[in-house]
């Protein structure tokens, strides 16, 4: 090997380390929120890295939503059909979980949209 070829090889090394320490594209937890409405209004907001639950009155009565490790889901509804409970987990900006029935709508916000519904301008 001669030495630019050694030089060539520690930048290529070196453009990879930056590369992996700062990772492009990856969002961190911070700025990532999941927002509630009920009946189209604002009800709360709450961010995704603190782990919580809580009851939301609904039109039909009372769901419950938990937020835990950076993921949600809707554990209880009163609704007949517990759609909202079987829509599972969400963890990435612009995803939802929605009561159609009950008026209510959980969404992640903020951060950055990930997969097919990512809008890359």
């Amino acid at each position: 090997m001669k030495r630019n070829d050694v030089i060539l090889l520690f930048g290529v090394l070196a453009a990879a380390l930056l590369l992996w320490v700062f990772r492009p594209g990856q969002r961190t937890e911070d700025g990532v929120w999941v927002l509630v409405r009920i009946k189209g209004a604002e009800y709360g907001r709450y961010a995704l890295s603190e782990d919580r639950t809580e009851e939301l009155p609904g039109v039909l009565g009372t769901n419950r939503f938990v937020i835990k490790d950076g993921t949600v889901w809707m554990e209880e509804a009163v609704c007949p059909d517990k759609y909202c409970i079987r829509q599972g987990v969400i963890s990435k900006a612009g995803q939802q979980i929605i009561c159609l029935p009950n008026s209510i709508i959980i969404e992640i916000i903020g951060g950055e949209e990930t997969g097919l519904d990512a809008i890359v301008s």
